[in-house]
């Protein structure tokens, strides 16, 4: 009888331990676990900003959804979560034609947390319901609007200016994208002193010109480059290089430009350190008398722009303190050629006219002029015509004016 009182304490004995353990480890485990809301969790779609706008698809209806999640795993896990840890994602890829789609997620998290790590206790919704329709697009341009105005001496030209890309691709629904009539980027040029160059934000107008807010249409660019040219100002003079030759100094000679001053736009770090622009080179024993009338080019430097509107300049050249004088010229010698070259004459007396004062000219013979030509350069024989220098011995001051051609024969021997 003791003995089965015994065995039956046992056992309760047993049960009572066994409920006690069962209640210490469910106390252990809830301890351990932790379970927390996550509202409004947003949706990631893959695919929608590439691989359906290729197949002429876009995403219209849905691309705003979130779900309401109850997750649940151990403390230190779900604690470590902040709101924006959490994200729901749905796969477009294998979405090919237009119309209503009912679409399962994932969930994902941050890469240091394993997803087994979590379970789901609830969630407000296991699909996703999305809407694709077929893509519109159509092209828009894009017009610079220049504000604000630069100093002195810069200057800012409209001609330079260009925006790339032009034109833009606005893609989304009809309705949407026929309300973009254009793309505006506004650039301030105030106290700018060298070309701007960089990207800018645009916004987009309607056809009367009102900016168009949180329109939902898919744009081609979301910045666009433009180059608006600012320049320097600066005034040049115009110089002339003149070649002299006894007869024709230039203290002789009465030279003016007209215009003689250019003013010209251009790159500041150019135009720093340029003052004049060289028309070129004029020889005055060209000129036998005065000349009024002799239009030369302007030539601009690179990068430059004319904003005097004068492309060419006069120059008049007046001689003073000189005579001249004409002379008939028999003195004729080649010279440059080898030994065995001989050069007869086709020329025999050339009319040459001298330049200088007055006082010498009265002086000079004819003996005192030679006609030299140079053939140097003529490697065969036969009849040339070559361009002759005339020389007056023993007079430093009178020269010959215009220009001479001597012709002949070269015959080797």
């Amino acid at each position: 009888m003791k003995k089965r009182m015994s065995e039956k304490g046992n056992k309760i004995l047993y049960m009572v331990l066994s409920l006690l353990l069962a209640a210490v480890f469910w106390l252990y485990v809830d301890d351990n676990t932790l379970a927390r809301e996550f509202r409004n969790v947003p949706v990631d779609f893959i695919g929608a900003e590439d691989t359906l706008p290729s197949r002429g698809l876009m995403l219209a209806e849905g691309e705003n959804a979130t779900v309401d999640l109850k997750l649940r795993g151990s403390r230190s896990v779900i604690s470590s979560l902040r709101p924006g840890d959490v994200r729901a994602q749905v796969n477009l890829t294998n979405i090919s034609a237009a119309g209503p789609y009912s679409l399962t997620y994932t969930l994902q998290y941050p890469d240091n947390v394993n997803s087994s790590d979590i379970t789901i206790d609830q969630r407000s919704r296991s699909a996703i319901t999305v809407q694709v329709t077929s893509l519109y697009s159509r092209e828009i341009p894009v017009i610079p609007s220049v504000v604000g105005t630069v100093d002195d001496p810069y200057l800012y030209t409209a001609e330079g200016l260009s925006v790339e890309p032009s034109v833009l691709t606005v893609s989304g629904l009809r309705d949407g994208v026929d309300q973009v009539a254009s793309a505006r980027v506004v650039v301030d040029i105030t106290g700018a002193t060298s070309t701007i160059q960089q990207e800018f934000n645009f916004e987009l107008l309607d056809s009367e010109g009102n900016v168009l807010e949180d329109e939902k249409v898919r744009l081609s660019d979301q910045r666009v480059n433009v180059t608006v040219p600012i320049y320097m100002t600066k005034e040049l003079s115009l110089v002339v290089r003149y070649r002299e030759s006894p007869g024709s100094r230039k203290a002789n000679a009465e030279c003016r430009l007209e215009p003689d001053t250019i003013t010209v736009a251009g790159d500041p770090l150019s135009l720093a350190t340029l003052d004049e622009i060289v028309l070129g080179e004029v020889d005055l024993s060209d000129y036998l008398t005065d000349m009024e009338e002799n239009p030369l080019e302007i030539r601009l430097p690179a990068g430059c722009e004319n904003i005097s509107g004068s492309k060419t300049t006069n120059l008049s050249i007046r001689f003073h303190g000189l005579s001249t004088r004409s002379f008939t010229v028999t003195n004729i010698e080649a010279v440059g050629l080898s030994e065995s070259q001989r050069f007869d004459r086709i020329t025999t007396a050339v009319e040459v006219v001298l330049r200088g004062p007055a006082g010498d000219l009265e002086q000079v013979t004819e003996e005192d002029i030679r006609i030299v030509v140079d053939l140097t350069d003529v490697a065969s024989d036969g009849r040339v015509s070559g361009q002759a220098t005339i020389f007056v011995d023993g007079y430093s001051e009178v020269g010959a004016v215009g220009s001479y051609k001597v012709a002949g024969k070269i015959i080797s021997s």
